[in-house]
């Protein structure tokens, strides 16, 4: 039952936005982009354990993902919470044993995704999505929650394959400065969607931000619809480059943004 939990997880309908930008991130800084092939595998690993985690009754309490019932309605809680412990592991896994890699280069992979992941990323997000009351919710907060619900991947992508590629301390932090930008939209993009469009279109629940103060019902829709572009303007500023494949792809996350 594991195997096919995990297996129906991670094949249903999604972007997979993160191994791709790791691999455009690879090839916009120099590098080859299947050399990346295995460390955004990873990173989709680590953003599917962290839906299914935030879809379980005890956070988010989702009915549908990707266009499909959640994994928990379909498997259970139990065979859930275990896929995502075991995508989790895997993903650290696939890292430390992609042979087309130094060891240098790995365990700085590994680096990254496990601040990705942790008390600063990931976990620590989702904590205070759930938790943090409304008093917290001001625009500095927000800002902070959006990054690590969604800006740390984006950064573990771009940056990942930066590094992939060779790139020096700046390409870095070129990526860096770029995914932070791209992930802070990228989630005002969601938040908009979520407040203003159904679950046929998104394969998601719709709604599910209602009782939670977010940019949408701190700013409105206009404002925030303005700020998305004026984020991406700044994302593309860092990048450096408004034409190449990576922004090209970066631009197509966000249609009518």
């Amino acid at each position: 039952m594991l195997a096919d939990a995990v297996r129906n997880a991670l094949g249903g309908r999604g972007k997979r936005a993160r191994p791709l930008l790791a691999m455009l991130s690879a090839e916009h800084f120099g590098g080859q982009p299947l050399a990346a092939l295995d460390f955004g595998c990873a990173l989709e690993m680590v953003h599917t354990a962290s839906l299914i985690l935030d879809d379980l009754p005890c956070m988010d309490d989702a009915a549908m993902r990707r266009g499909q019932p959640t994994l928990h309605r379909r498997f259970g809680e139990d065979a859930a919470v275990l896929s995502a412990v075991a995508l989790l592991n895997q993903a650290y896994g696939v890292i430390a044993e992609d042979d087309g890699l130094d060891a240098q280069t790995r365990l700085m992979l590994t680096g990254i995704v496990s601040r990705a992941v942790g008390f600063g990323g990931l976990v620590a997000g989702q904590i205070r999505d759930l938790r943090d009351p409304p008093a917290l919710r001001d625009e500095a907060s927000l800002t902070s929650l959006n990054h690590q619900k969604t800006g740390v991947l984006f950064v573990a992508a771009l940056e990942g394959g930066a590094v992939i590629a060779g790139g020096d301390a700046a390409a870095r932090a070129s990526a860096r400065l770029f995914a932070d930008r791209l992930g802070f939209a990228f989630q005002l993009w969601d938040d908009l969607q979520d407040s203003t469009s159904t679950l046929e279109i998104m394969g998601k629940d719709a709604l599910q931000d209602e009782g939670r103060v977010t940019f949408v019902t701190l700013w409105g829709l206009e404002r925030t619809r303005a700020t998305i572009s004026a984020v991406i303007e700044e994302a593309l500023a860092a990048l450096g480059d408004r034409d190449c494949p990576l922004a090209a792809y970066a631009l197509s996350l966000m249609p009518h943004a």
